[in-house]
């Protein structure tokens, strides 16, 4: 097993004498569409989005989520589904590609 290449190997220094280029894979030669993350398989149909919250918040999710026996995304897709619902769009279920919607 070879050596990881170091994070820093290539950074260049004032007054320093330029790093010698380190060895990578090849370029790619078509570029790709969206790659997932290593292990993932790509899932166009989704989108990764980030929410802030406050630590209690998040505390109290979590505590929802292990009394439930569920994850905290699970949680957060409830409160999504109902306010889709609350403001008169269809559930969360039915908007995910694949599904029938009702008209």
């Amino acid at each position: 097993m070879s050596k990881r290449p170091s994070l820093i190997g290539g950074l260049s220094l004032p007054g320093a004498a330029p790093a010698a280029p380190v060895p990578g894979p090849a370029p790619e030669t078509a570029p790709k569409a969206e790659s997932a993350p290593a292990g993932r398989k790509p899932r166009p149909d989704v989108v990764h989005t980030s929410v802030y919250l406050p630590k209690e918040v998040h505390r109290r999710l979590r505590e929802i989520a292990f009394t439930r026996d569920v994850k905290v995304h699970d949680v957060i897709m409830e409160g999504i589904d109902a306010a889709l619902q609350r403001h008169g769009h269809p559930s969360v279920d039915a908007l995910k590609p694949g599904r029938k919607r009702e008209a």
